[in-house]
């Protein structure tokens, strides 16, 4: 009898401390007619979740704002949507219909959001977006692709403009040094009234040495989206990474954005993944030095590391956030 009891306790313990972590928040089941999306951000820009594969509903930016929508007050503006891609696989474009077990994740300890499905007997596919704490403009997403059998891919980054935004420009440059090549997809364009000029840019990082990068072709399809893609074969067993790293600003931080926003993308770049991802985690670590722990209720300490992490991820340390008609 004692251990019986003891066993019932063990169960009874276990089941109870594990039913909940202290520092995700997960969603196994997506009702894309019921979705919330939540934010990734480190107190300048935000990226809002979508149940939809490969896409994020919006990029927001602090500090950026005009009249456009309702009334004569001042609103958020939506920025370029520059974490946007598809992905092909055997020359399908994957979509919310044609993958299966379909996850979604919040890591409220470093602010990374994780996203996870598979698609048929083909291929299992994770990637995880951030907006990098030490660098205040630039987010990064990775991308893993675990092969189930022989394939072949296409990827793409969709650089989107808003519909509210006007005068849409695009770039793109390829930049070849004998240490690094690297492509470059920008936008530019002016808010509702004309009074901001907002500036995007994204650029693939590749893990295959210098010289060994998929080629990246460009695709212009309107005034409003142009896209750069690439192609490769994935054997069985085997995974594939690759991440995007893009920087979004506007005349309200900066008075030349266009090129500060490729300069930030081509540091980013230089940097690589490791480093990006290092100095993220340990500025976020930082931040949870500042913690409340609260033992034995497992759920109320999710519930405050919630509040705790939206506080720190829409704000930042030293930010000079002046409101937009200061700077009309």
């Amino acid at each position: 009898m004692k251990k019986i009891l003891l066993s019932f306790f063990v169960i009874h313990a276990s089941l109870y401390v594990f039913s909940q972590d202290p520092w995700i928040i997960k969603a196994d089941k997506i009702d894309p007619s019921g979705y919330y999306g939540i934010t990734v951000a480190n107190g300048m820009i935000g990226i809002v979740s979508s149940p939809e594969p490969f896409k994020v509903k919006d990029v927001v930016l602090a500090g950026a704002y005009d009249l456009y929508g309702r009334g004569r007050v001042s609103n958020f503006l939506r920025s370029f949507n520059l974490l946007n891609m598809y992905l092909e696989i055997d020359g399908r474009r994957l979509d919310a219909k044609s993958v299966s077990n379909f996850k979604q994740q919040l890591d409220m300890q470093h602010a990374a959001f994780t996203t996870s499905f598979d698609y048929g007997d083909k291929a299992a596919v994770q990637y995880t977006y951030y907006a990098l704490r030490q660098l205040p403009y630039t987010v990064l997403s990775n991308i893993s692709i675990t092969a189930k059998k022989d394939i072949s891919i296409t990827a793409a980054s969709v650089m989107k403009a808003p519909d509210a935004l006007r005068d849409v420009e695009n770039y793109y440059n390829e930049i070849d040094r004998p240490h690094a090549t690297i492509s470059l997809l920008t936008s530019q364009a002016k808010s509702p009234t004309g009074k901001l000029l907002m500036c995007a840019s994204n650029t693939f990082l590749f893990d295959e040495p210098h010289g060994s990068e998929p080629k990246v072709i460009h695709e212009m399809w309107d005034n409003n989206m142009h896209l750069m893609k690439f192609s490769r074969t994935i054997k069985a067993g085997t995974t594939y990474t690759y991440s995007v790293a893009g920087s979004s600003i506007t005349s309200a931080q900066h008075q030349d954005p266009l090129n500060e926003a490729e300069r930030m993308t081509l540091f980013a770049r230089l940097e690589g993944r490791e480093r990006l991802m290092r100095f993220h985690n340990k500025a976020w670590d930082s931040l949870w030095t500042s913690d409340i722990v609260i033992e034995g209720d497992p759920q109320s300490q999710q519930d405050v590391h919630s509040m705790l992490y939206h506080l720190y991820a829409f704000t930042r340390e030293k930010a000079r956030v002046i409101p937009y008609r200061q700077w009309a």
